[in-house]
């Protein structure tokens, strides 16, 4: 209410200042004579000032009109090179801003005139690329690094980066390794060239390049601590996996070699690492090399005592039973409530034929853990000594204890 009185105020004001022009206008127009070199011009003043005004508003109206012809077409005034600048930098402005909203046709025809007309040509061209590249208009992307490169030659690290990013985007990952490999030789510790050229061997599952490339992910600290020995643990879990899958199709004698070739190949400090320990200690395993995991395992666990070896470790089938039963006892007398060490020693006493011997191991296990397992193992010594009744009761409470964990 207080505005539209304002407003009408105003209005009046208005009115009434153009009554009193027209009044004083008509009152007396007053008089102007201009002469110059014999010419005179006779007006009166109120005519005077009206064409004043009207070539002044004419002479803006012409200079905006040139201007705008101008930063068009770069031709007409002296301002132009600055013009185009600012015009570039229009275009790349909303470039950008249609990049940021996901329009990528619109994103790379801005980005790329950006470019062309001179406006910091690299970063418009590598963004106009990855515009290209998400609208998946291949041979534009490859048209725009081009560009970049012709514009920038020096910028090889961004723009080869910025091509191995759109490959691995595009599962094109021989051609990502090649640009990796060759960025790699230029910029040996470049990290983000590292982290890349892991993602890609990844990808590739070359898991063996990607062990080889490990030492120099930690030197440079590409990754923190903890994801570095995650790595780790995952590219060797890997590789024990393949050597696997190689050596069960090897005659015995050379069954166990590509796994034996993994740990030959670890730093002493990585042998001590109770992950890799496991992961070889399994595979031999796998591999039902008996003899030679028993071995191993035995050697590791004084000095890596870890439950998953020492479940192995029960289930071994090696030659020597009493060598392992004497190896398992000593851990005992450390840990004498250990129940999946009992459950590994109630094992390995059947094997042994100490049936005595190993229902107490497995009856003490049970006391201090409930397991499916350990049900299974007293239920299966007890149909052998003929104690039917107790051997099915274990089998049941087993089955009971196996379903509940499902």
């Amino acid at each position: 209410m207080k505005r539209l009185l304002i407003r009408s105020l105003l209005f009046l004001a208005i009115i009434v200042g153009c009554f009193l022009a027209a009044r004083y206008f008509f009152l007396d127009s007053g008089y102007v004579l201009i002469a110059y070199n014999g010419y005179t011009i006779e007006s009166s003043l109120w005519a005077m000032l009206l064409a004043l005004f009207i070539a002044f508003v004419g002479f803006k109206i012409l200079f905006a009109v040139l201007r705008t012809v101008a930063s068009g077409t770069g031709v007409l005034l002296p301002m132009t090179a600055r013009a185009r600048r600012r015009r570039a930098q229009r275009m790349s402005n909303r470039g950008l801003i249609q990049f940021a909203n996901g329009h990528w046709k619109r994103a790379q025809r801005l980005l790329g005139q950006a470019g062309d007309a001179g406006s910091v040509p690299l970063l418009n061209y590598l963004l106009a690329a990855r515009a290209a590249s998400s609208d998946n208009d291949l041979d534009a992307y490859k048209e725009f690094l081009r560009k970049a490169d012709k514009a920038t030659p020096r910028a090889f690290l961004a723009i080869g980066i910025t091509q191995a990013e759109i490959q691995l985007s595009h599962k094109q990952l021989e051609q990502a390794l090649a640009t990796l490999s060759s960025l790699r030789k230029k910029a040996p510790k470049h990290p983000y060239v590292l982290k890349l050229l892991k993602q890609a061997y990844e990808q590739l599952s070359d898991w063996q390049a990607l062990a080889d490339l490990l030492p120099t992910l930690r030197k440079q600290k590409v990754f923190n601590n903890s994801e570095l020995e995650h790595l780790e643990q995952q590219v060797y879990n890997e590789l024990f996996e393949q050597a696997w899958n190689k050596g069960r199709n090897l005659p015995d004698a050379q069954r166990t070699k590509p796994a034996d070739d993994i740990w030959a190949s670890l730093s002493k400090a990585q042998r001590r690492n109770e992950d890799l320990v496991l992961s070889y200690a399994n595979c031999l395993h796998k591999l039902n090399a008996q003899e030679e995991a028993e071995a191993f395992i035995r050697r590791q666990l004084p000095s890596l005592y870890n439950q998953e070896l020492i479940r192995i470790y029960g289930q071994l089938k090696a030659s020597d039973s009493s060598r392992q039963l004497l190896a398992g006892e000593k851990l005992l007398a450390e840990r004498p409530n250990d129940p999946e060490l009992l459950l590994a020693l109630g094992r390995i006493s059947s094997r042994a034929q100490l049936w005595g011997k190993s229902r107490e191991y497995l009856e003490t296990s049970l006391k201090l853990r409930h397991s499916a397992a350990t049900y299974n193992e007293l239920g299966q010594l007890l149909a052998h000594l003929g104690e039917h009744e107790k051997s099915s009761g274990y089998f049941q409470q087993g089955l009971a204890l196996a379903a509940e964990r499902t």
